[in-house]
């Protein structure tokens, strides 16, 4: 018996002898970068319309890779294959360049005739991929490995923008742009596929840091299996130089660990004692100015109907002895950038940046009208080099139809074009600001309806109170490190402060207002210099009345409209035709119970007290005109009439700006169940 368990024994302690001494394969993880020098080859016409521009073959970049990476060998570390998966995140963009084959033309910058010019076509593609590796790697010794396999890849982007580039002679430029590069194409590659697959082979050398820690530089050739685009021959061949930082996470032998006595218990933490309030009011002012402070209010958020007109100046000013239309108009480059120009897109700017869109607006309505037709007179100031000038003020005029023409495609046919001096209805020739505005551009057309005021409705929103006011107290034995009070609707921050204030103060724009109808919560949060915390805190009911709310509730409620459109000449006060028009067309707007607000305005040229003297003037004048065209329907109405004087309410700085704050403004509220 005694000799059958020796046998026992000696067998089980051969067996389990490869498993006692067995080491844990090394896992390594890590991550690495590379510079890749990429090596495109492709055939790749560009087209401008039906011309052929150039056909790009091949460019070059070295832009910067990344990868993360997981090793582990299939046997014995030094002798077998070792798997190397990895994730890769690889740029491949260029910017390549061909010389144009197409003739061109541009303008000669001393003269500005039209010449022959030499150009370049410029390819900028911008090509992000994310993929996976499927690597395999062998030793040549302990530290040398030959690598290879396939590779997969997404590309995240595959932009390319092609351009057209004046090269000779220096400083030409294209007539269409006024630049020495002419946009061609941009956006998503066409026809691009979105799957990459390649085959890679390297070499790497692992150089020890640490116990732990793994340097591995390596040089990779990478050959593309697929082009990137189905239609045409485009790959990228990437030789990559770059480093791996690896770490091995290959689990420690368990060591039996020896535990440490306890620790003594810590001693009682200090204890401070805080208390704290925080309220919510609302405060509203009254006529003369004095605040009124209600707690526990009830916000009312309340939206009503906007509708506004904007005034079409019908005026393209210049700079001093220049016929460029200069940079503070919106200009498109081709007619590819008008298909997507809206009119509702101008909701919400302001008075001079739908101005500034003169010229788009007047492009969109020509597009849609065919048979309108319009005059495009050109002036000058009559001073200095203008005045020797004869044919500044026709050049002008001809730069706002070659804009028309070119990038609107409106028919020249129906520009008509001629030059004066002076404008009919010309500002002061004493002044700088009276020279600005007569170095302009006048608009008129055969349809009156084309120069209307530009319509656009919104919705405004309101809150009562106006303004909500956090009164806050504390009170701790120890000094704070912090001390947040915070106002919230739901999980938006709508205003918040730090540090000691017994008040906080909100007094929201309409684009903060809140959003829902769920409560306002202020929230005090305090922490002391030993940890301490304490919180408290307030909330606020939130009424939101919707106008869908409103007519389902057939709640009394109102209108408002908007024209901002009514303009005078320089120092004038009397109405004319066109006028008159948009004074019609708001007395069509009218309903019984109407109230109807008119404030007259003049820039801020001359004497306060005779500009005040002039804003009424143009005030009872609009008042007058409205009267009327209202006729018996004018008794079923109010009016409250000003005027304000001088006003900034457009930047005077500008030409524009003056004549837009020659103005009176009308507002109807119109009643609504």
């Amino acid at each position: 018996m005694l000799k059958k368990a020796a046998c026992a024994l000696a067998l089980f302690l051969l067996l389990a002898q490869p498993i006692l001494h067995a080491q844990p394969r090394p896992i390594y993880v890590g991550g690495g970068i590379a510079a890749g020098l990429n090596l495109h080859s492709l055939n790749l016409p560009v087209y401008r319309g039906d011309i052929l521009c150039g056909v790009f073959t091949s460019g070059t970049s070295i832009l910067l890779n990344g990868n993360l990476l997981f090793e582990t060998p299939l046997g014995d570390p030094a002798h077998s294959f070792w798997l190397t998966p990895r994730l890769h995140l690889a740029s491949l963009g260029a910017h390549i360049t061909t010389p144009g084959v197409d003739q061109a033309r541009g303008r000669d910058p001393v003269d500005s005739l039209l010449i022959p010019v030499t150009q370049e076509d410029h390819l900028d593609a911008t090509l992000l991929s994310l993929g996976a590796d499927l690597f395999v790697k062998y030793p040549l010794s302990t530290q040398f490995f030959l690598m290879g396999g396939p590779s997969i890849s997404y590309l995240l982007r595959r932009d390319a923008n092609v351009s057209e580039v004046i090269t000779n002679p220096q400083g030409a430029y294209y007539p269409i742009n006024h630049t020495q590069t002419l946009p061609i194409s941009g956006g998503q590659i066409e026809n691009g596929s979105s799957i990459l697959a390649a085959f890679t082979l390297g070499a790497s050398y692992d150089i020890p840091l640490s116990q732990k820690v793994m340097l591995a530089p390596e040089l990779t050739f990478s050959a593309p299996i697929n082009s990137f685009r189905s239609d045409y021959s485009w790959h990228v061949i990437t030789i990559a130089l770059g480093a791996e930082l690896k770490f091995n996470i290959t689990p420690e032998p368990k060591m039996e660990v020896v535990q440490a006595p306890p620790p003594p218990p810590p001693p009682e933490p200090l204890k401070n004692e805080m208390t704290a309030t925080v309220t919510i009011s609302g405060v509203v002012t009254d006529s003369a100015g004095v605040e009124h402070e209600t707690p526990d209010p009830q916000i009312r958020i309340e939206e009503f109907e906007r509708r506004e007109a904007y005034p079409a100046l019908s005026y393209i000013f210049f700079e001093e002895d220049s016929s460029h239309i200069p940079s503070r108009y919106r200009l498109f480059h081709s007619n590819d950038d008008t298909k997507a120009f809206r009119i509702d897109s101008l909701a919400g700017k302001s008075t001079i940046e739908i101005y500034h869109d003169e010229l788009n607006i007047l492009g969109k309505h020509l597009s849609d009208s065919s048979s309108v037709t319009i005059s495009l007179v050109g002036t000058n100031s009559q001073l200095a080099k203008e005045a020797k000038d004869s044919g500044i003020a026709l050049r002008r005029a001809k730069r706002v139809q070659e804009y028309l023409v070119d990038v609107w495609h409106i028919d020249s046919s129906r520009i008509a074009v001629r030059s004066e001096g002076l404008p009919a209805n010309p500002s002061s020739t004493e002044t700088t600001d009276g020279a600005e505005e007569n170095r302009r551009v006048e608009i008129g057309s055969n349809d009156p309806s084309l120069l209307d005021p530009l319509s656009i409705s919104t919705i405004d929103r309101t809150m009562n109170p106006p303004t909500i006011r956090l009164r806050s107290t504390e009170s701790t034995k120890m000094s704070l490190v912090e001390n947040t009070l915070i106002l919230k609707q739901g999980d938006r921050i709508l205003t918040s402060s730090r540090g000691p204030g017994p008040m906080l103060q909100w007094h929201p724009s309409p684009d903060d207002l809140p959003r829902t109808d769920s409560p306002l919560v202020a929230t005090l949060h305090m922490t002391d210099s030993i940890g301490g915390e304490f919180q408290t805190a307030d909330t606020a009911k939130v009424n939101l009345v919707t106008i869908r709310k409103k007519r389902e509730d057939r709640t009394k409620d109102k209108i408002i409209e908007h024209y901002n459109l009514i303009t005078f000449n320089f120092d004038k006060s009397d109405m004319g035709d066109r006028s008159l028009r948009v004074v019609d067309e708001i007395a069509k707007s009218v309903t019984p119970g109407t109230r109807i607000i008119i404030r007259g305005y003049t820039d801020i040229s001359g004497e306060s007290k005779h500009n005040l003297e002039l804003s009424q003037a143009r005030a009872k004048a609009v008042e007058s005109a409205l009267k009327q065209s209202l006729g018996n329907q004018a008794t079923l109405v109010s009016f409250d009439t000003e005027g304000e004087g001088q006003s900034n309410l457009v930047n005077n700085r500008l030409p524009e700006g003056r004549f837009l704050s020659r103005t009176v403004f009308v507002e109807l509220q119109k009643p609504v169940q």
